[in-house]
């Protein structure tokens, strides 16, 4: 490759803006403690408001390149919000059949509102089955690290779905 080749694939390196595709690593953890609560490095989602990360993680990640690193304190507010605890419901376990779920289980549920949605079994005994709602991040400050790994156009159905693909449908 010649210089003038190399300069000018280096000044067209993807930017993140809207309607790209983005996968990024990531590491979650909690801010008062430093505990490492999720890792991942194969995050995708559609950047531009479209819902499929915070809007405080977009900001930061905007006009970022492939290699680019960036840290995001979040806040409940900015995030996945406080805990609320009307999501937290005490269940007899006769509600569960004959076999009764383990602890961090995912189960679907009703609130008392009649709105359907997943809880996770947070106890069990024989008297009763404790399920929550809330997101386990929920109430909590974290701190976000990411590094872009790839960005690529958004295709059309991606744009009209309103998210990433990342290869479900290759």
């Amino acid at each position: 490759m010649k210089v003038k080749d190399a300069v000018s694939a280096v000044q067209h390196k993807p930017v993140i803006t809207r309607n790209k595709v983005v996968r990024l690593r990531f590491s979650i953890k909690q801010q008062a403690s430093n505990d490492l609560l999720q890792y991942g490095d194969d995050l995708f989602y559609l950047h531009g408001g479209y819902g499929g990360a915070f809007p405080v993680v977009e900001r930061a990640l905007e006009g970022s390149t492939v290699g680019d690193s960036a840290t995001v304190l979040l806040t409940p507010e900015d995030g996945y919000g406080e805990r609320d605890p009307s999501q937290v419901l005490v269940l007899p376990p006769g509600q569960f059949g004959d076999e009764l779920p383990q602890i961090g289980e995912a189960v679907e549920g009703q609130l008392p509102n009649g709105d359907s949605m997943t809880f996770t079994v947070t106890a069990v005994s024989s008297e009763q089955i404790v399920v929550d709602g809330n997101h386990p991040f929920a109430g909590k400050n974290l701190c976000f690290d990411f590094e872009v790994l790839e960005i690529r156009e958004a295709s059309a159905a991606e744009r009209t779905a309103g998210f990433a693909f990342d290869g479900m449908f290759s």
